[in-house]
């Protein structure tokens, strides 16, 4: 499949949008038809994003490419956020054992 400028530049955004959530980030995007379907969920969006040594992925089908972008995005927010939440206990965690031995 052949993509579009148009294509290419919706994926960015909305891959884009997500570094407000986390900040640096490397992101792998594939987009597919699926060939032996002629119609129902024919194409396949698949995030991939490394934060760290951390991998997330989400990937999500629908009739339209745009559609399985935008279905793959909350998905991705969802794992962002769950990251995020551990790694802030983590880090409270750490502090509160780290007062209670002062």
């Amino acid at each position: 499949m052949s993509l579009t400028p148009s294509i290419k530049e919706y994926v960015r955004e909305k891959v884009g949008n997500l570094e407000k959530f986390i900040g640096a980030m490397e992101a792998k995007v594939e987009l597919e038809r699926d060939r032996h379907h002629q119609s129902g969920l024919v194409f396949r969006a698949e995030v991939m994003l490394v934060l760290g040594g951390k991998l997330m992925r989400a990937e999500a089908g629908a009739e339209d490419i745009y559609a399985a972008v935008d279905m793959v995005i909350p998905k991705l927010k969802e794992q962002i956020g769950k990251y995020k939440d551990k790694k802030q206990t983590l880090r409270r965690r750490g502090a509160r054992s780290a007062k209670r031995k002062i």
